[in-house]
């Protein structure tokens, strides 16, 4: 089932059909030349988050920068087949062979990042020659007192009721909670613009599926560079996880959690010396 209506105008990017049975096309943009880096979009986000990253690449001879909106997610085709991580991570793959990417590092922000576990889950590490994550715990609900969590379940519970009693006024909240510098109301604007593109009922399911992952043992198993960004309040829980497992990761703690657009001159400067270090 495929949305009529809803395909928004295409911004500077191109499109690539990743199921060509539904029919889904994936939104793109790219800059830059040379290692290929691909980042996935958190839940309801878009690669419209990721302009200070496609800038800091423009005209770079050393990293292909490449970020899509996923299914159902801003200029992409919007359906309701598909609409869990598994296939977001069926599709993560297809986009990498449409576009003959090898030794690709792949990168996930937020639920993004349950894109980019469920994909070692399914995949392995074949053809990805590096892993980041932004502000993304392998397992949303609480493993035990102290755990690196996305919150306990009232937590989950009052944001899902939230959400669907009414999603604009909820994300509107949850906009500026993102981030630690102040934003404009500009920027507050077009990021709700972007994040209300995908329709109720998706986000609603992708909100229930995104919960449901425990992906430690993937962790645990991935045995390839690994670069975590990682909220500053998440900073110790993280840290004491990874430590146990996958204690060769680098972790960067910074702001919040979307510290790659308020940060982004540290963020993008962390990323280039794990890049760097790829070489």
């Amino acid at each position: 089932f495929v949305f009529s209506g809803f395909c928004a105008t295409a911004l500077a990017g191109e499109y690539v059909t990743v199921d060509k049975t539904n029919k889904v096309e994936i939104y793109y943009e790219e800059a830059g030349s040379g290692q290929p880096v691909v980042f996935v979009p958190g839940w309801t986000m878009t690669s419209r988050y990721f302009q200070r990253q496609l800038a800091h690449y423009a005209g770079s001879k050393s990293t292909r920068f490449i970020v899509f909106d996923p299914r159902a997610h801003g200029r992409s085709t919007k359906t309701l087949e598909g609409v869990n991580y598994i296939q977001h991570a069926k599709d993560l793959k297809q986009f990498i062979e449409e576009l003959g990417l090898k030794d690709v590092v792949i990168g996930g922000w937020s639920w993004g990042g349950i894109t980019v576990y469920t994909y070692l889950s399914l995949f392995g590490t074949d053809n990805i020659k590096g892993v980041v994550t932004m502000d993304q715990t392998p397992r949303p609900l609480p493993a035990g007192e102290g755990s690196w969590t996305d919150g306990g379940a009232d937590a989950v519970k009052g944001f899902f009721d939230a959400m669907v009693s009414d999603r604009k006024a909820t994300v509107t909240d949850f906009i500026p909670w993102m981030f630690t510098n102040p934003i404009t109301e500009k920027e507050k604007q077009w990021m709700l613009a972007e994040t209300m593109m995908t329709p109720d009922i998706v986000a609603t399911q992708l909100l229930y599926d995104g919960w449901m992952f425990d992906h430690n043992q993937t962790v645990k198993k991935t045995n390839i560079p690994q670069l975590y960004f990682v909220r500053e309040e998440n900073g110790a829980p993280a840290k004491a996880f990874l430590s146990k497992s996958s204690p060769n990761a680098d972790i960067v703690v910074m702001g919040g959690h979307g510290m790659f657009y308020d940060h982004a001159q540290a963020f993008n400067k962390a990323l280039d010396v794990f890049l760097d270090k790829l070489k």
